[in-house]
C-alpha cells in the first residue's frame, strides 16, 4: 500500500496528470483491491478518456469483479481504436480473449488468442496452417496452459491423418514435462514427437494456445476417449509411488495440493500465488477434517512450499517419489481417489488425466474455471469450491467438506 500512498499523493499535487492515478490504480489492483482500483482507473480516465492503459486497468478490475460483459465492452472499444501490432492492442486481445473463455465465447476467445503477434520473442510469423508437411507445436505461458491446451491435439492428428499425413508433427515444451506428454499422449493415431523446448524457437513454430483457432474450433475438445487426453497404462502399472499397505489399506486416498507456483519476481505472478493459497490456519483444518472421515491424505504440494505442512506437523502421506517431474506425479495421482488442490498446474494434471479433482478457488478466480458454478467444460470430472465472497476461504472449505462427508457415505470403499 505504501507504493499506492505515494502516487495518490503525486495524483493529489498535480491533478491534471493522469498517469499518477494509473500507476495508484496499478498498485491497488496489485494488492488483490480490484475496487479500489476501478476508482482510480476511473478518475484518470475523466482526465485523459482516450489512455489505453486505464481502460484496459479498468477491464481487468471488472473482471475480478465477475461484470465480465462490461469487462468485453471496454476490449471491443479499445481493439476498435489501438494501432494494429502496437504492444497496447496486443496486451488487449489477450485480456480481451480470457474474458471471453469465461463467458464460454470460444470460438471469438481462440480468435483474439491467434490474432496477438507478435506472440513471442523469436517466433514472429507462425503458420498457423495444421496441414503443413512439418508443423512444430510449442508451448506458451505456464505449465496449466500447456495441460489444458494439449486437448486439442487429438483432432489435430485426426485432421492430419484424414490429409495422409503422417509424422512430421513436433511438440517443444519444458523439459520437466517431456516424459509425461510422450507417455500420455502416446494412445493418439499419429503422437507427436515430444522434445525439450531449446532457448531458440523455430521461425515456423505454432503456439499451443494458438492451435484451436487454427483447427476452426468452435468449442473445447472432447475428453478423449479414455476419459481423459493424458492417459498411459504406464501410470497404472506396479512402479514406484505409494506403498502397498496404503493403497490396499480400503481408506479414501485423497492428494493435497495447497500452493500455487512459487511467487517470482514479477508483480503480477506474486498476486496471484497469493490469491491461490490456502493460508496455514484453512490447511490444518481441511487436513483434519478429511483425516476425521478415516482418509489418508498424500502430500502433493511441490517445490519451496511443501516445508508449509511439515512446518505444521500435519500426518501426510509420503507419496513415495519426487514430484519434480510431471510424469512421477501423474503415477501417484493415477493411485489416489481424489486430489484437492488450489488454481495451480496439478489442477489442469489431474483434469486433463480425467481423475477425480476438487479445486479450490478463490472469490475473483481466472476466467478458465467460468465465473459462477461448480463444473467447467475443460475438466467434465472436476468439481470447482469457490468462495462465497473476497478472501472466504473458510466458505470454500465448507462447501468441500460438506460434499466430502456426503461422498465418503455413498461410495465408501471395501476394506
Amino acid at each position: 500500500m505504501a507504493v499506492a500512498a505515494t502516487f495518490a499523493a503525486l495524483a493529489s499535487a498535480q491533478p491534471s496528470d493522469h498517469r499518477f492515478l494509473v500507476n495508484q490504480a496499478n498498485a491497488l489492483w496489485l494488492a488483490d483491491l480490484p475496487d479500489a482500483a476501478r476508482e482510480c482507473y476511473a478518475r484518470a480516465l475523466r482526465i485523459s478518456p482516450d489512455c489505453p492503459v486505464s481502460k484496459r486497468g479498468l477491464a481487468s478490475c471488472l473482471r475480478d469483479l465477475n461484470q465480465f460483459e462490461a469487462a468485453v465492452a471496454l476490449h471491443q472499444e479499445l481493439e476498435a481504436v489501438l494501432l494494429p501490432g502496437s504492444p497496447d492492442r496486443l496486451a488487449n486481445l489477450w485480456a480481451h480473449s480470457q474474458v471471453l473463455v469465461g463467458l464460454q465465447r470460444f470460438a471469438e476467445a481462440f480468435a483474439c488468442m491467434a490474432l496477438r503477434r507478435p506472440w513471442m520473442e523469436g517466433v514472429l510469423h507462425p503458420t498457423g496452417d495444421p496441414l503443413v508437411p512439418q508443423l512444430t507445436l510449442v508451448s506458451e505461458q505456464g505449465f496449466g496452459d500447456t495441460l489444458q491446451f494439449v486437448r486439442f491435439l487429438e483432432p489435430l492428428v485426426s485432421l492430419r491423418h484424414a490429409a495422409g499425413l503422417s509424422g512430421g508433427l513436433q511438440l517443444l515444451v519444458e523439459a520437466s514435462m517431456v516424459e509425461l506428454l510422450r507417455e500420455g499422449l502416446a494412445w493418439l493415431q499419429e503422437p507427436p514427437q515430444v522434445r525439450p523446448k531449446p532457448q531458440q524457437l523455430p521461425a515456423d513454430s505454432l503456439s499451443l494456445l494458438d492451435l484451436p483457432h487454427a483447427l476452426g474450433q468452435q468449442d473445447v475438445a472432447p475428453n478423449g476417449p479414455h476419459g481423459g487426453y493424458l492417459v498411459s497404462p504406464l501410470w497404472t502399472s506396479e512402479g514406484p509411488g505409494l506403498h502397498p499397505e496404503v493403497t490396499a489399506s480400503g481408506a479414501w486416498l485423497v492428494g493435497l495440493v495447497t500452493a500455487a507456483g512459487r511467487p517470482l519476481v514479477d508483480p503480477f505472478c506474486l498476486r496471484e500465488y497469493q490469491k491461490r493459497t490456502l493460508p496455514e490456519l484453512i490447511i490444518w483444518r481441511l487436513v483434519r477434517e478429511l483425516q476425521r472421515h478415516e482418509s489418508v491424505v498424500v502430500d502433493l504440494q511441490f517445490g519451496d512450499e511443501a516445508t508449509r505442512h511439515h512446518g505444521l506437523g500435519l500426518n501426510l502421506q509420503d507419496p513415495g517419489v519426487s514430484l519434480e517431474g510431471f510424469a512421477a506425479t501423474a503415477r501417484v495421482v493415477a493411485q489416489l481417489d481424489l486430489v484437492i488442490t488450489v488454481d495451480t498446474a496439478m489442477a489442469h494434471l489431474v483434469g486433463a488425466m480425467g481423475r477425480p479433482c476438487w479445486v479450490l478457488l478463490p472469490w475473483s478466480a481466472d476466467p478458465r474455471w467460468l465465473r459462477e458454478g461448480s463444473l467447467c467444460p475443460w475438466y467434465p470430472n472436476s468439481r470447482l469450491f469457490r468462495q462465497p465472497r473476497t478472501g472466504d476461504w473458510h466458505g470454500a472449505v465448507d462447501q468441500l467438506l460438506e460434499c466430502f462427508s456426503s461422498t465418503c457415505v455413498v461410495a465408501a470403499k471395501a476394506p
